[in-house]
């Protein structure tokens, strides 16, 4: 494609360039590629014992995992908690969880090869949980839905941002998801009925 580039071990390099894979593969890696490939070999090593045989099937044990992790440590946080202090919880339990076990946290991102039985009941129970919460809250049904989706994207981007180093402004990341959690909470009333 005219004008359009990649990132090689040479810099930027037009597309259709020709580019041995060893200028590729020596990118050199940010500590958070490093983070993210050492939780995913930790899972998928305690799993060769199951003789996962194809990628698919890895796939699908680590999103698994990585749902049910993700709604054990947002039921720990949400115990005893009700409404906006329940919500505050979830998505603070969600945003640790991520930068915690930042592999297991983007293996729960969907694909086709792994929606099986198994990860889709991983997947439910996690919703239920969450479901739970905006229930609490008045935001149920259809909305409840749009809220999900509207909070995965909200805790996923500022994850991956805040992962990346992308925030170039000189705030504290404990401070704007602070702020991002009171305007997810009070935006919630343009979806209750």
């Amino acid at each position: 494609m005219v004008g359009t580039f990649r990132y090689c071990r040479k810099g930027l390099t037009p597309y259709g360039t020709a580019v041995q894979p060893s200028d590729i593969l020596d990118v050199p890696q940010t500590s958070w590629d490093k983070r993210i490939a050492a939780d995913l070999t930790a899972e998928m090593e305690r799993h060769l014992s199951d003789k996962v045989s194809t990628i698919p099937e890895m796939r699908r044990i680590l999103a698994v995992r990585g749902y049910r992790e993700l709604r054990e440590a947002v039921e720990r946080e949400i115990a005893g908690k009700t409404g906006a202090d329940a919500l505050r919880a979830m998505m603070l339990a969600m945003r640790r969880y991520a930068l915690d076990r930042p592999g297991l946290s983007a293996a729960t991102f969907r694909t086709p090869e792994i929606d099986t039985p198994e990860w889709r009941a991983a997947y439910m129970e996690l919703g239920a949980v969450v479901l739970g919460v905006f229930g609490q809250l008045g935001v149920r049904g259809e909305q409840a839905m749009h809220a999900l989706r509207i909070l995965r994207s909200l805790v996923r981007g500022f994850v991956l941002h805040e992962m990346a180093s992308s925030f170039l402004e000189p705030l504290g990341h404990d401070q704007s998801y602070e702020l991002a959690i009171k305007v997810f909470t009070e935006g919630l009333a343009v979806l209750r009925k």
